[in-house]
């Protein structure tokens, strides 16, 4: 009999050890792949987010600031030559709060006019514009009360106690309430 030597003996543990290893590469690779992806959209998420976020008490777009100084500085001075003394009489003084009114009307509708999808991106943007609506609303009123011959005495509207002159002084821009909206006798 002859003698027919046995098949060569294949090491199935040496083969699935060598794709044991390919597969702990290949895992080792998409897992630092991975870490790259989420590290960088982390840093994509602060580089956007962080030069760009929006001070909730500033206004900060270039656009918005220049129209609205360059409105506030013609409202400022039609305010100074609207004014009349606190001795006028009164339908002087009563024209001349409606005058410096429309002043401030005319400014806020000249920032409006920028849109409200710029204004939008600008958040203190619409709070300062309403704030100046609301001093108008109460100037009106105390010009009707001081026409109709009332005796009305003038407060500068609050936010949870604070004069809303404050936060309309302080937005970043280079646009102060001016006093003569303020003092009114």
């Amino acid at each position: 009999m002859t003698h027919v030597p046995p098949p060569p003996m294949v090491d199935l543990d040496a083969h699935s050890g060598g794709q044991r290893k390919i597969v702990v590469v290949v895992l080792v690779v998409v897992a630092i792949v991975a870490a790259i992806l989420i590290l960088l959209s982390g840093v994509g998420l602060f580089i956007y987010a962080y030069p760009n976020h929006d001070r909730p008490e500033l206004i900060d777009s270039p656009e918005v600031a220049e129209v609205a100084e360059s409105a506030c500085a013609t409202m400022q001075a039609a305010v100074v030559a609207s004014a009349a003394p606190s001795n006028a009489a009164i339908d002087v003084r009563v024209r001349s709060i409606r005058d410096q009114n429309a002043a401030v009307v005319a400014m806020v509708a000249r920032v409006r006019g920028l849109g409200s999808e710029r204004l939008d991106d600008d958040r203190p943007t619409a709070v300062w514009l309403s704030d100046w609506e609301t001093l108008v609303e109460v100037r009106k009123q105390y010009a009707q009360d001081l026409a109709a011959g009332g005796n009305p005495r003038f407060a500068v509207p609050t936010d949870d106690g604070v004069p809303i002159t404050d936060r309309m002084n302080h937005v970043g821009l280079a646009c102060q309430v001016p006093p003569l909206l303020l003092d009114l006798r």
